[in-house]
């Protein structure tokens, strides 16, 4: 496999250094797990379930302070920093369950996006204008309620209402969990568009290995709350999600 250390030029913007992370303190679900994120470039995190993987961006957000090791945003020591401390830095979080308000309207979960930036009322209107067009299913849905939208609907309006402050640096945790498949793909395609087209550093969490896969850039296998191996994703060969798996059963070996 291939290495971090030539993999891509420019230090990272975020990176986890030697995370060990509970949420207790007599048991460690992460054990000196280390990883990075680089800008324009998707850091994907595969795994099995309870292998740490969502206890990862829990703990890179902030929603827990490791035991030991450092979380570093751009060189910056912010481990332990709380979770809207980390949103004002410019960290965005989707996690695996909606996190929309299912009983206000997709605009005014649109405009929640900027609830801490409090900008002039013409830059919120420009910002929900280029919302509106990068998602048109948002402008089309504007005056329903979240709750009424698809799955499919309401991660699109989520990642709409991130991009209303435009954070570098994106934790998603299974993007496409409980989407039919058809969705998913346009899900994968958005993810990948903001890193390619907004250059926004991803770390991506995900059980879908072959369609995670194919839009990452870098790639960890974790196993037992640690990695077990990593490398750019070219590296690993034709049948990526093969040979991923084969690792999750032997353990990296």
């Amino acid at each position: 496999m291939g290495t971090e250390a030539n993999f891509v030029e420019g230090a990272p913007l975020l990176a986890a250094e030697k995370l060990i992370v509970g949420y207790t303190r007599d048991i460690d679900i992460l054990r000196d797990l280390s990883c990075k994120v680089w800008p324009g470039r998707i850091s994907c995190v595969v795994g099995a379930n309870g292998t740490g993987k969502s206890t990862l961006l829990k703990a890179l957000f902030g929603f827990l302070k490791p035991h030991s090791g450092r979380v570093l945003l751009s060189g910056r020591d912010v481990t332990g920093t709380l979770p809207y401390a980390m949103l004002g830095l410019g960290v965005a979080y989707l996690p695996q369950r909606p996190s929309l308000f299912p009983h206000l309207t997709v605009e005014s979960n649109l405009k929640l996006g900027l609830w801490h930036a409090r900008p002039p009322k013409a830059l919120a209107r420009r910002k929900l204008e280029e919302a509106y067009e990068r998602f048109p299913i948002a402008r089309e849905k504007r005056h329903q309620p979240a709750g009424q939208l698809s799955g499919g609907q309401q991660r699109q309006v989520e990642i709409a209402r991130s991009l209303m402050t435009a954070p570098p640096v994106y934790l998603i945790d299974e993007p496409t969990a409980g989407i039919e498949p058809r969705t998913s793909e346009e899900i994968y395609e958005i993810i990948q568009s903001l890193a390619r087209d907004l250059d926004k550093a991803i770390l991506l969490v995900d059980q879908d290995i072959k369609s995670a896969l194919a839009i990452a850039d870098y790639v960890y296998v974790v196993k037992n709350g640690t990695v077990t191996v990593q490398g750019p994703r070219d590296s690993f060969g034709g049948d990526t999600d093969a040979l991923v798996a084969r690792w999750l059963h032997a353990g990296g070996n």
